[in-house]
């Protein structure tokens, strides 16, 4: 079995925004932020225009050991366009490439929701929305985060990605094989005051370089007499829910 990545530009009526599957789309916005309907139309009919292209790029996924997603099954999930509902359809998150996938009844073809800052997917209780986002090494990037938390003030998102490592042949009969294989990777990234979000290595010496020492010492205290234990993902947002009501 093979991924083809397939970019193909449609215009669909009273539908999301969709895109044959790719693995590196090009992001086209039309200006200003969140768009109207009327701009979001324009702007559909500019992306309908756009001459469809071939990416080169496949993969035999049947030699690697995993999956690009974490959950292989199409989920009811609901679209929204500029916080409205826009559409529902069954949809998976394909980890690997970044696309959230969705499966129109009677279509063959493989699709994919535009990515646009003005669309989110929310499929069984995970928020994915399109943003930009500084990494681990201070570039600004764009992609798909999951909002774990509600508050305005200190808001926490979660990316979750797959990995693709190439496999290793073995030098001699003494030295093993490694397959190929998807990794799992896991990042967090903190938003304070609506700010876009940065990568949080969640950890002590973090937090004193975020809040500063004085702050620091207050978080500490709380760590530790509630337990918290930074790399678990619900200890994590207590923290977080802790820092918007006390900070």
């Amino acid at each position: 079995m093979k991924i083809v990545l397939i970019i193909t530009f449609s215009l669909l009526l009273n539908t999301p925004i969709l895109l044959a599957q790719t693995n590196s789309p090009g992001t086209i916005r039309a200006a200003g932020s969140p768009l109207d309907r009327d701009g979001a139309l324009k702007w559909l009919n500019d992306v309908n225009k756009a001459q469809a292209a071939k990416s080169n790029q496949s993969l035999d996924v049947s030699s690697i050991e995993g999956s690009p997603y974490y959950n292989e099954e199409f989920i009811p999930g609901n679209i929204y366009y500029v916080n409205k509902i826009y559409g529902n359809y069954p949809m998976r998150y394909n980890a690997f490439s970044d696309e959230v996938e969705i499966q129109r009844t009677g279509s063959n073809t493989m699709e994919s929701v535009y990515k646009s800052m003005s669309l989110s997917c929310h499929i069984d209780g995970e928020k994915f929305i399109y943003a930009k986002y500084r990494n681990q090494k201070g570039i600004i990037q764009e992609g798909y985060l999951n909002r774990l938390n509600s508050s305005q003030k200190y808001v926490l998102y979660e990316k979750k990605s797959k990995v693709y490592k190439e496999g290793k042949k073995a030098a001699t009969s003494m030295h093993p094989s490694y397959p190929p294989k998807f990794e799992d990777k896991h990042e967090y990234f903190l938003s304070a005051d609506n700010e876009f979000p940065v990568y949080f290595k969640p950890s002590k010496k973090e937090l004193t370089e975020l809040f500063g020492q004085d702050k620091a010492s207050d978080i500490k205290s709380y760590i530790k007499q509630n337990k918290i234990k930074l790399t678990q993902k619900e200890d994590l947002l207590k923290l977080i829910e802790y820092l918007n009501s006390n900070l």
